[in-house]
């Protein structure tokens, strides 16, 4: 393996851990309803599992409320179930052809326990970089016609590599710090 490739497989690695942040902090509520909640409920309609948004029609009313519009009104019921089956915490309410959310208000206690959920988020990601870092190490270090100097060299390429995305990922966390904590 070429020391290029091994600073992409890095690069890339790293990416990932800052998209696997993003996803995490996209499920946590703020004080607005996010529709990329609704993005893992499966619903069990025609014999199989399908996604929410591709049997139905999600609009975001208001800061708290959503309507779920089904394309095909007789699996309403299996929609309701799976919506409670789900860790989103409302119960839905069946109205004329459609189904309503009504999310509570975020308290103070919640907040704080997003932020903490948010900051676990962030070591997890941040771990992954860690395992990234010591990886490539790993495969600098198994390259058998560099130097040590090179090695040392490459090895300090790695560890900026490994700040730059830590920092990003800080950058991220204190985003939705702010947003969490924002009333």
């Amino acid at each position: 393996m070429e020391i290029s490739e091994i600073i992409e497989e890095l690069e890339f690695n790293n990416e990932e851990a800052v998209e696997y942040l993003n996803n995490e902090y996209s499920k946590i509520r703020s004080g607005r309803v996010n529709p990329i909640i609704f993005k893992d409920i499966k619903v069990n309609i025609y014999d199989d599992f399908m996604l929410l948004n591709q049997i139905s029609n999600i609009q975001i009313i208001d800061a708290r409320t959503v309507f779920i519009k089904p394309f095909d009104k007789s699996s309403i019921n299996e929609i309701i179930a799976a919506i409670n089956k789900s860790s989103i915490g409302v119960n839905p309410i069946l109205e004329e052809g459609f189904i309503r959310l009504s999310f509570p208000m975020i308290t103070e206690e919640t907040r704080i326990k997003n932020v903490k959920n948010a900051k676990n988020f962030l070591e997890k990601a941040k771990t992954k970089i860690r395992t990234n870092r010591e990886n490539a190490r790993k495969q600098i270090k198994q390259l058998v016609s560099i130097s040590e100097d090179l090695i040392e060299s490459y090895n300090e390429d790695v560890e900026k590599n490994n700040k730059q995305y830590n920092s990003k990922l800080e950058k991220i966390f204190e985003e939705k710090e702010k947003e969490l904590l924002k009333i």
